[in-house]
């Protein structure tokens, strides 16, 4: 009896993970609309202010280790169902703030919440393409989701902010997560990873290794570059996304417009994330890496020069492009140190170290302008040390020992 073939489940599996990915671009990329009205609301200072997204960022750093273990260990369904119903509901809250303390405690349990959403979306994708065509572009879809959701939940909330009110808009980005990353936890599902082998040259992602352990992970030389690497521009992508709107509020740029380019930034992340399939295919994973940190430290020394709407749109738009290839080949090169199996747990170690480390910066960004009332004093100082970083990573090896087709691995 012939069964008609059905599609392959795994770019359902890329759609819904898409959607999810979009949730986390709400999250990260929206507090920073929300910045000036809850400034001017209680009239706190811009570290204490952005210390709201701090206590995001360490919850989202603190929980990426736990949501890794468990996206390894059961099916992603679950794991991402928990994760939104703490994301959405925290968020939600969030409408009913009255002192800092609720509002970093608020958004830390947001953190604990969103901070599932990477790994199971990158892990669960990896799993159901491993050894099939088309890996590298599924990776980059998925990973254009974050930019998406900067495209759509920026400019709508700055839109509804002054016609809402900030308590209301809280609401909506909290119930809007709830809907849309709840249907995305309904179409994951656990991909066979007994699947028969194919040629992993033509995927982008590496063929299942042996898994290296954790210890032995933690002490190879590539993963500790990548640690670096993702400190540093998790740093530096914390700090824009956080100031960038209050910074073009200060120079004369509306508010709206401001808004814009934020959502402009995660918009032209998409590009760059899908791109980073290409660009792995051509130059490797670790070259596409270099690239991409050199492209995000001159965005941002060009900061202080922008004066006008349009620079600001170039500027944020450069940023955005090159935070997308990075955001993608850095999971690439992680999965030829690490492998398959094991990219969920490997990737919340990743991410706490780096989301950890990195929430400093908009607490640092706010302090620095509270004393000496500038912006230059952060960004020019910032993209000094990524291009360090990224020189650092052409000296030590990173951007030819980690290609798309072949594995460096540590010892």
């Amino acid at each position: 009896m012939n069964h008609a073939r059905l599609p392959f489940y795994g770019w359902v599996v890329v759609a819904a993970a898409f959607a999810a990915m979009s949730g986390l671009g709400e999250v990260q990329y929206s507090f920073g609309v929300f910045f000036k009205a809850l400034e001017n609301e209680f009239g706190w200072t811009r570290a204490l202010t952005a210390s709201g997204f701090t206590s995001l960022a360490i919850g989202l750093g603190l929980s990426s280790i736990a949501y890794g273990w468990l996206t390894d260990r059961y099916s992603p369904r679950p794991v991402l169902f928990v994760a939104t119903l703490v994301t959405g509901i925290s968020l939600m809250l969030c409408s009913r703030i009255e002192t800092l303390v609720q509002l970093q405690v608020l958004l830390f349990a947001t953190g604990l919440g969103v901070g599932g959403v990477t790994p199971v979306s990158t892990a669960t994708v990896a799993r159901w393409f491993e050894n099939r065509s088309g890996g590298g572009i599924a990776l980059g879809v998925t990973m254009a989701g974050l930019g998406m959701g900067a495209i759509v939940y920026a400019p709508v909330l700055s839109r509804l902010i002054p016609v809402l009110g900030w308590r209301a808009c809280f609401l909506v980005a909290g119930m809007a997560f709830l809907v849309v990353v709840g249907l995305a936890a309904l179409a994951m599902k656990p991909s066979n990873l007994t699947s028969a082998r194919a040629d992993s040259s033509a995927t982008g992602l590496p063929s299942e290794v042996a898994p290296m352990s954790r210890v032995r992970l933690l002490r190879s030389r590539e993963f500790l570059q990548l640690v670096l690497i993702m400190v540093v521009t998790t740093f530096s992508f914390q700090v824009v996304t956080v100031h960038l709107v209050p910074y073009a509020v200060d120079i004369g740029i509306s508010q709206i417009a401001a808004a814009g380019a934020l959502g402009f930034m995660g918009g032209m992340s998409v590009p760059g994330r899908l791109s980073s399939g290409v660009l792995s295919t051509r130059l490797g994973w670790g070259k596409t890496l270099v690239i991409a940190q050199f492209g995000m430290a001159a965005a941002i020394l060009s900061l202080p020069f922008v004066r006008q709407e349009s620079m600001l749109y170039a500027v944020a738009g450069l940023y955005g492009f090159c935070q997308g290839v990075r955001s993608v080949s850095v999971l690439g090169v992680l999965g030829h140190i690490f492998g398959m199996r094991n990219v969920g747990g490997s990737t919340g170690v990743m991410l706490a170290i780096a989301q950890t480390a990195g929430a400093a910066g908009p607490l640092l960004a706010g302090y620095l302008f509270d004393r000496w009332g500038s912006y230059s004093i952060t960004f020019i100082p910032l993209g000094v040390v990524i291009l360090v970083v990224a020189a650092l990573s052409i000296r030590l090896g990173i951007g030819s020992s980690m290609t798309a087709h072949g594995s460096s691995r540590g010892a």
